[in-house]
């Protein structure tokens, strides 16, 4: 599936659901704490000019669960907002792994 917005000029700029998936995936993964994003990773559902998504998230057991939830669903909204035509709508931060570190 792809995503097709108007441009100013003459022509249409199409996103691949490849590369929206690539931006939610890297914005994740930008933040301090989240381990990997794991399990069914990211999908992402596009209506008109709305994107919502899910991301299952492997996170670093020193820190909050909730602060990197939080975190994530912000980066992913600026990186979604910022490279694309599209605006966000709902993110759910599915945390479905704990990475315990030895000391």
């Amino acid at each position: 599936m792809s995503a097709k917005r108007n441009n100013l000029f003459s022509g249409d700029v199409t996103y691949g659901n490849h590369v929206l998936r690539s931006i939610i995936r890297l914005a994740a993964q930008e933040i301090n704490g989240v381990e990997a994003v794991c399990g069914k990773g990211v999908r992402c559902y596009i209506d008109d000019d709305t994107i919502d998504a899910d991301v299952y998230l492997e996170v670093n057991s020193e820190v909050s669960c909730s602060d990197i939830a939080f975190k994530v669903q912000d980066n992913i909204k600026k990186s979604i907002e910022t490279m694309t035509d599209f605006k966000m709508g709902v993110i759910n931060v599915n945390i479905i792994s704990v990475k315990f570190t030895k000391h």
